[in-house]
C-alpha cells in the first residue's frame, strides 16, 4: 500500500472501490513537482541540497534539472538520469512476474488474495541488480551453505549460499 499519500490501493471515491487497475501512471517527474508545490505550500523558495538514493536520487536529479533555480546543490546515490537497457529489462522481468501470477487479476487483486508468488520471485530479480558481481563474489562466492549435501531428494533445492539470500530476501 502507499504510506501518507493516495495510490492503488486506496479508494477511489467515485466508485467507492480501490483504484488498482484505474490508477493513473506517473513517473519520477510528477512525485518531484508534488514536492515542490509542497515546498510552494510551505513557503520553502530555495533548497540547500536535495538528497537521495535509489528512487529518491532520481527525484534529487530532476528535482535540479527540473528546478535549478531552486536547488542549489543535489547528492544522488545509486541512481541514474536515464535508465540502462539492461535496467530496464530487469525491470520488465519483475513486472512479467507478478503480472504472470494467477493471482494478479490484472492489477484488481486487493480485496483477494495478492500475487505473493509474483511478489516474490520480483523482490529476488531485484535484490540481484542491487549489487555488483564482484560484491556477490566477495560475500558468497560459489559457497554451498551446511548441510546442503544432506537432502538429496531433488536436484531443485537449494544448495548455495547465495540462493539461500535471494529466497530469504524474497
Amino acid at each position: 500500500g502507499c504510506y501518507g499519500s493516495t495510490g492503488p490501493s486506496a479508494v477511489d471515491p467515485r466508485t467507492g472501490k480501490r483504484y488498482g487497475s484505474t490508477f493513473p501512471r506517473f513517473e519520477v517527474r510528477d512525485q518531484v513537482a508534488a514536492q515542490f508545490l509542497l515546498l510552494d505550500y510551505l513557503g520553502i523558495e530555495r533548497l540547500h541540497a536535495c538528497v537521495g538514493s535509489s528512487l529518491g536520487g532520481m527525484q534529487s536529479i530532476c528535482a535540479a534539472a527540473t528546478y535549478p533555480e531552486r536547488v542549489a546543490k543535489f547528492v544522488t546515490i545509486s541512481a541514474c538520469a536515464k535508465s540502462f537497457p539492461g535496467s530496464i529489462a530487469f525491470r520488465h522481468a519483475q513486472r512479467s512476474a507478478i503480472m504472470n501470477d494467477p493471482f494478479w487479476k490484472n492489477g484488481d487483486y486487493y480485496d483477494s488474495k495478492l500475487p505473493e508468488s509474483g511478489l516474490r520471485l520480483a523482490r529476488e530479480v531485484g535484490t540481484i541488480t542491487y549489487r555488483s558481481g564482484q560484491e556477490w563474489q566477495q560475500r558468497f562466492g560459489q559457497g554451498r551453505f551446511e548441510g546442503a549435501d544432506k537432502d538429496r531428494t531433488t536436484g531443485l533445492a537449494l544448495e548455495f549460499q547465495i540462493e539461500r539470500y535471494l529466497a530469504h530476501q524474497g
